[in-house]
């Protein structure tokens, strides 16, 4: 319903209420020097007509004084002489013998065309247009006309009622942009307003997603009169990109509510997902906080050609070999380019260290060892660093080994610690602990550990005994487990010896021709040195060897017989310093 005509339904209502409706003052036009008003008349009932009266002001605020009184109940039309073309502000009511009733005024009209309405945008839906304007503020506007600019003129398209927007279908999706309009106000008079701005919908291009340039620009720009203005959020609007991958649905990429600046100049809108062969599919909406319908561009399309970048990738762990190279296990996330070079960075203490020649064929496969052995201590983070053609860097997380450590704990304990597996990636770890037998066999001691020590208390497990840890990495999405174990770490029962006291170099049994110190454990003795002395303090041997002993030779020759003096010094596993001396007999 337009709302001069609802202004009259309400204003009847109030009659029926103790009102005196008003004349629907339509419109005002300018002739030969008058300014005519048009109107139309309301019924009342509520006594006897005395007249219709017109009023005036210079301003819309007042005052307004009585210009004329009609008496004709059926006028619709009044001049009112302007020969200079003022400005003048009129309003009507009328005057009936109803002293008790109030009487409502019209609206009030100037005298000159209506104000133009203010034209929002273009906007591209659906390959057709949507032009979108705000009304005008003049009251007697009844439609308004939308008009297409050529390069001939200006031709009127359509005219429609109070509605703000206006749909044109059936274009070329090529002459989307190439198209201009405008919106003019009329009124009931044949008043028309000044056209409003020319506006276009927004042409989107893009540049990148070819070659090194991984990153694809959009550019959306807007004609303005014969230049293009690169289209930018302000004032709480909001800027988002739409992005169709691979023929698929739109969807919602990224927004901005200010414009992107690149070393201080405005730039364009990035997209940073473009992978080599997509096909990609743009378009650009302005979301203005006052309006309901946003604003879109027209879609751009491309076909990315880059060149692989590399990519940050998961390094799951390290593990130190027994001859001390590194094993790595990891998951690179797509292709890897054809070309690209990497390193091995060691992070130790406030020094990286970078190895380049260190590994084969990395992002080949889940493994990799480096060629040779690289001195490592606890806490010593690893990670590899990737630069492909383009310059383009990636790097993988940093990775740290586990160290065990063993310590012997009273008469049978052993109590292990060992550094934590850190790999900084989403997931569990866990470690397992192993007894190492003589022949490198693990057997399981203990599994599922979070703890970062353990006990070994078996008594039964043999003077000597060796440990292992494996870390056990779970991806957090549990479908891949990795392992990693640490170095192996020995722990000893205290060295227990015994010296015989006589020995026979031509005895029948190989353990009586020579005098050689007996232990319960030899693996860990340090500092090892035996010594024998003739009577008269003379050396006749010496041995910094356990497994080495005195057959009796000196010189060449067998010793004489007689008796001898030993001295004999070592350093125990548990760090305790033995030292032992007496006599052993020589006999023939």
């Amino acid at each position: 319903m337009r709302p001069y005509l609802l202004a009259i339904a309400l204003l009847a209502a109030c009659a029926l209420s103790g009102q005196v409706a008003a004349p629907d003052l339509i419109c005002t036009r300018t002739e030969s020097g008058d300014e005519v008003l048009t109107w139309s008349n309301a019924a009342n009932d509520c006594g006897p007509y005395l007249g219709t009266e017109i009023y005036r002001a210079d301003a819309v605020a007042g005052p307004y004084t009585l210009l004329a009184t009609l008496t004709d109940a059926t006028a619709t039309e009044y001049r009112d002489p302007n020969p200079n073309g003022t400005q003048l502000f009129y309003f009507l009511q009328y005057a009936y013998d109803c002293p008790a009733d109030s009487v409502i005024t019209s609206d009030t009209l100037d005298s000159f065309i209506p104000v133009t309405p203010r034209i929002n945008f273009v906007s591209v839906v659906d390959g057709n247009l949507i032009v979108s304007w705000r009304p005008s503020p003049s009251p007697e506007v009844n439609r308004y006309v939308i008009l297409e600019v050529t390069d001939t003129g200006v031709i009127p398209l359509d005219t429609v009622g109070l509605d703000t927007t206006y749909t044109i279908t059936g274009l070329p999706p090529g002459d989307l942009t190439n198209r201009s309009y405008r919106v003019a106000a009329l009124d009931a008079c044949g008043n028309d307003s000044p056209q409003s701005d020319i506006v276009s919908a927004i042409e989107l291009s893009g540049s990148g997603g070819a070659g090194c340039e991984a990153v694809v620009e959009l550019i959306p720009l807007e004609p303005v009169l014969t230049s293009f203005l690169l289209v930018t959020p302000d004032s709480a609007e909001v800027l988002s990109l739409y992005v169709s991958v691979n023929g698929g649905p739109f969807g919602f990429y990224e927004s901005w509510t200010e414009p992107v600046y690149v070393d201080s100049v405005v730039s364009g809108y990035p997209y940073s997902g473009a992978n080599d062969g997509d096909s990609l599919c743009f378009y650009i909406e302005v979301d203005y906080p006052d309006l309901a319908l946003n604003r879109r561009s027209v879609t751009y399309c491309q076909t990315v050609n880059i060149s692989q970048p590399v990519r940050d990738f998961p390094l799951y762990g390290v593990e130190v070999t027994d001859a001390g190279r590194l094993v790595f296990e990891y998951e690179y996330p797509s292709v890897p380019p054809p070309t690209y070079s990497y390193a091995l960075e060691q992070r130790s203490g406030g020094t990286t260290l970078v190895f380049a020649d260190e590994v084969d064929s990395l992002l080949s496969y889940t493994g990799v060892i480096t060629n040779n052995p690289i001195p490592t201590a606890p806490q010593d983070s690893f990670r590899f660093a990737l630069v492909d053609d383009c310059n383009r860097e990636a790097y993988s997380n940093y990775v740290t080994p586990v160290f065990l450590a063993a310590q012997p704990v009273g008469l049978d304990q052993a109590m292990l610690q060992w550094t934590p597996l850190e790999n900084g990636l989403p997931g569990t770890i866990t470690y397992t602990v192993y007894r190492v037998q003589p022949d490198s066999t693990l057997d399981l001691l203990v599994t599922g550990l979070n703890d970062l020590n353990y006990t070994d208390d078996d008594p039964d497990a043999g003077s000597v005994r060796c440990f292992r840890v494996e870390a056990v990495y779970q991806t957090a999405d549990s479908t891949a487990a990795y392992t990693f174990l640490s170095n192996i770490a020995c722990v000893a029962s205290e060295t227990q010896v015994y010296l015989p006291n006589v020995f026979n170099p031509n005895a029948a049994r190989d353990e009586n021709r020579i005098f050689l110190p007996r232990f319960n454990n030899v693996v860990g003795i340090n500092d090892y040195r035996l010594q024998v002395y003739d009577r008269w303090g003379g050396l006749v041997f010496e041995s910094e060897d356990p497994q080495t002993g005195w057959t009796g030779d000196f010189k060449g020759r067998k010793a004489p017989s007689g008796t001898y003096i030993y001295i004999l010094t070592f350093t125990s596993p548990r760090g305790n310093l033995v030292e032992s001396s007496g006599v052993v007999h020589v006999l023939y």
